[in-house]
């Protein structure tokens, strides 16, 4: 089996690409590995570089996916498992950067095994799963409204005992539930503050600055503009477009819609 994790400019495999390679195959009580960085053609997102910290100049003298391809290629093909945490994730990317090569690669042909899944599927996460971790014994009444109602009132405390959380305010809560509402822009989150700059929560250009997509798909953001997306958005793209500098830009968008949270607040 081989197990194997990649670190990527981004979240999106159609637009983003991958920064760092890691596999490991485990074959008769021996091991090998392979591990490459790697020099993407899109630049890394400030968000993915804050998980990974690996930036552009850390890859700048790296080969490129297609330099090394047969290399990944030739490693894979000796698995007939793959392991890896959270791995669909990991195994798109492979695929797409392989696809953009011209070259089919199904590793979801290969047996996968991904601890989170089965962690997911050991601990449901259904409301009378909750009831029995939290509160103990078996919800009667499941899937009835009125029965619905109070076991999650009692789940909700019961999380608290356990992660002890008895002096959370509702504010320290709902933050818990989105981490990232603060960073809105608007009333959705479609679009984030981040590192002071405005960016996209969803599409294919997730994790992409807003005026960076402005200046290379314009296309993308007039489309936005005609399709069922609320005002805010449209307005966001349309000013986007206007032509206006970043710092001429983040202060209309901060006049309108406030300014992007402390550092200490999304860190």
């Amino acid at each position: 089996m081989i197990a194997f994790d990649v670190e990527t400019t981004g979240k999106n495999p159609e637009t983003d690409q991958i920064v760092e390679i890691s596999m490991c195959l485990y074959e008769a009580g021996n091991e090998e590995t392979y591990h490459r960085l790697l020099k993407p053609d899109v630049s890394i997102t400030p968000g993915a570089q804050r998980v990974h910290g690996i930036s552009m100049e850390d890859v700048q003298d790296a080969p490129n996916f297609a330099d090394v391809s047969d290399e990944i290629l030739e490693f894979l093909a000796a698995a007939e498992v793959i392991v890896g945490y959270n791995v669909r994730f990991d195994i798109r990317f492979v695929e797409k950067e392989f696809a953009r090569l011209g070259k089919e690669i199904h590793l979801d042909e290969k047996l996968v095994v991904d601890p989170y899944r089965i962690w997911q599927t050991m601990e449901p996460r259904k409301l009378e799963d909750a009831h029995r971790k939290f509160v103990g014994g078996e919800m009667e009444g499941a899937h009835r409204a009125t029965a619905d109602v109070h076991a999650v009132v009692v789940v909700l405390r019961g999380l608290r005992r356990e992660f002890n959380l008895e002096e959370a305010s509702w504010e320290d809560l709902a933050q818990l539930t989105d981490p990232q509402r603060e960073a809105w822009v608007g009333d959705s989150q479609h679009f984030l503050w981040e590192n002071e700059q405005v960016i996209f929560n969803f599409g294919k250009y997730n994790g992409r600055e807003l005026l960076e997509v402005a200046q290379k798909d314009a296309g993308y953001l007039n489309w936005i503009q005609r399709s069922d997306f609320p005002r805010h958005v449209k307005n966001l793209c349309k000013g986007a477009g206007a032509g206006y500098a970043q710092t001429v830009f983040n202060e209309k968008i901060a006049a309108t819609f406030g300014p992007p949270p402390v550092a200490s607040e999304t860190s």
